[in-house]
């Protein structure tokens, strides 16, 4: 007795995001916004990241940067939970940065065991620096989009953000 195979069809895919007759995923996962978010965040920061490469900064540097720039000097600890980061793995930017003179750690007199950072005179000059490469990342990332498309997109992952929060 002679055996046969059975002939596997796979249906064709002209359409972008036409759904196999196989495909078991469900209609709600395909519709997700949780992958989009997360692939929409992944790629615009590998984007800026590389942006900012290309003038010797990184990403943490950045954010550093410009939370010291907007909010003042900060202890330590409540940089680490502002820029929610393990408080070795901010020392270690610290660190860097330091050496760089672009922040300086000095100890509160209330408190000798809290490092309040700052940003330094060449902190502030890097920070203007880096400030018109993220300007012009955030405008290439915005590419596109009306003002008043913006304003919603930023609301609407506001919304997000604080359902997720439980606020």
């Amino acid at each position: 007795m002679t055996r046969q195979r059975a002939e596997v069809r796979v249906p064709k895919q002209d359409t972008p995001g036409a759904r196999k007759e196989t495909d078991p995923a469900p209609t709600w996962l395909r519709k997700s916004i949780g992958p989009k978010l997360r692939l929409a965040a992944k790629e615009s920061r590998a984007f800026f990241e590389g942006e900012l490469g290309k003038s010797g900064a990184s990403f943490a540097a950045w954010t550093i940067l410009a939370t010291l720039k907007l909010e003042g000097p900060m202890i330590q600890r409540s940089l680490a939970q502002y820029l929610s980061i393990e408080g070795p793995t901010l020392s270690r930017h610290l660190e860097t940065m330091e050496r760089r003179g672009l922040v300086i750690r000095t100890r509160d007199g209330a408190d000798r065991r809290a490092a309040v950072v700052a940003l330094t005179d060449e902190g502030t000059s890097r920070y203007v620096e880096i400030e018109a490469i993220a300007l012009r990342s955030q405008e290439r990332m915005l590419e596109g989009l009306s003002d008043a498309d913006v304003a919603q997109l930023g609301e609407l992952l506001e919304r997000i953000r604080s359902n997720v929060k439980g606020d």
